[in-house]
């Protein structure tokens, strides 16, 4: 005689919803999030209303992304009355706006083309080659304007 506790399809943990195709980029999408949202936070640095909207897309993305996977995982999406695939599908399609929408207004915002003064400067030399030397002189470089008022046609 069972428990009343006890579920009634078997296990607790649904272990194919990690290790499906599906389950495993799901999970490749929660170490991306996870490194992405990180590395913002802590070395990356945001500011302003658009540094605020970049995380605050990674971390909503991150978070309902957890939510699914552990769903999935404990078949608590079963007790939901919604239908799950479209449910995960919609969410699919927001979190890609999301984050491409992010990922293109954070390095517009917040990458630097230069390296800040020393000491806290770039650690690595850049790689600059030395301007290689004109075989013209000074006076005898024209501009296209000076050649055709000395040589008129």
């Amino acid at each position: 005689m069972g428990s009343t506790m006890e579920p009634p399809g078997g296990a607790y943990l649904h272990l194919g919803a990690v290790t499906s195709p599906v389950g495993t980029a799901r999970m490749l999408q929660l170490a991306f999030g996870c490194t992405t949202f990180s590395l913002v936070a802590h070395r990356g640095g945001f500011g302003g209303v658009q540094g605020t909207f970049c995380m605050a897309a990674w971390g909503f993305c991150f978070a309902f992304s957890v939510l699914v996977v552990a769903c999935e995982f404990t078949k608590l999406h079963s007790c939901l009355r919604l239908s799950w695939g479209n449910f995960t599908a919609a969410f699919a399609m927001l979190a890609t706006l999301l984050c491409a929408t992010a990922a293109v207004i954070y390095p517009l915002y917040f990458t630097r083309l230069e390296c800040p003064p020393e000491p806290a400067g770039c650690m690595v030399a850049p790689c600059q080659r030395p301007a290689p030397e004109s075989p013209w002189k000074d006076d005898d470089v024209m501009t296209a304007m000076e050649y055709l008022s000395r040589h008129p046609t």
